[in-house]
């Protein structure tokens, strides 16, 4: 086992797998996803992605979604990575991922969410955390039908072009131990290289066409009418707000003050 894995291996005990009650497990041809139907009709849905060395119900857990969901009647769905984990575009990324096409895995659960749960069409929405934040930016590149995309934790690689009409939502820390703000290789706990990234500020740069921030509130910034990001000082590579338990020795300090997953839901909300 590897330093990482024995590092990782009591938090990721310590966050149970899926098995919240209304759950569902649905199979897609080889792949797997977690389903949280909603009950009603022409709902939104969001597609929420888990990280590296993670798993749908993990990132469940740790993001609060799937309360979120019950309160503002949502489909939710939380889809499991391949094996060799999540194929988010990085031409470098290592370990090295598999052939699989996870853009088009991303749009079948999607497609599942309309034609199965009945949610609306028009308010489709990809949120990732970690690698599976640069997984959703992809989406955002390459699926023009969703609302939204969401990034906590993520990177886009530089090889990956802008702009985007697809409404972004971004959440940075300068703190990040894991995936840089200033951008190059992301690392986990001082490792080897894992895959470059761009810089925060040119991410936004890129996807909003914009120079730098129109406004500012806060921590949060308006990157011209479609694009937000918070920016954070202080935190580390973890899930802000979340109410799951986490390990702050091995990624840094959890944003207690701030709710990623009501900032995200409050920006799609407001997204024409």
């Amino acid at each position: 086992m590897s330093a990482w894995a024995k590092a990782a291996l009591p938090l990721l005990l310590s966050i149970a797998a899926w098995g919240q009650e209304g759950g569902l497990v649905r199979s897609l041809g080889d792949r797997k996803a977690w389903v949280r139907p909603c009950g009603e009709k022409n709902r939104p849905a969001v597609v929420v992605l888990h990280a590296s060395a993670s798993s749908a119900g993990q990132i469940e857990r740790v993001s609060g979604f799937s309360q979120l969901a019950q309160n503002e009647k949502l489909v939710v769905i939380y889809p499991e990575a391949a094996p060799g984990g999540w194929n988010d575009g990085r031409p470098d990324a290592f370990p090295g991922h598999g052939p699989q096409d996870d853009v088009a895995f991303v749009d079948q659960c999607l497609n599942l969410a309309v034609s199965e749960y009945a949610a609306d069409p028009k308010h489709l929405y990809v949120v990732g955390f970690d690698s599976g934040a640069d997984l959703a930016l992809l989406c955002g590149l390459r699926l023009p039908r969703l609302a939204g995309v969401a990034s906590c934790m993520g990177g886009l690689s530089p090889a990956l072009g802008a702009p985007c009409s697809v409404p972004l939502f971004c959440v940075a820390s300068e703190a990040d131990p894991c995936f840089p703000f200033q951008g190059g290789q992301i690392r986990y706990f001082g490792g080897r290289p894992r895959g470059e990234i761009l810089a925060s500020d040119e991410l936004m740069r890129r996807w909003s066409g914009q120079p730098g921030p129109t406004a500012v509130d806060g921590v949060r910034e308006i990157w011209g009418p479609r694009c937000q990001r918070v920016h954070l000082k202080t935190a580390g590579h973890l899930w802000p707000g979340s109410e799951a338990p986490v390990s702050e020795q091995m990624f840094g300090p959890l944003a207690r003050d701030y709710s990623a997953t009501q900032g995200i839901w409050d920006f799609f909300k407001g997204s024409p």
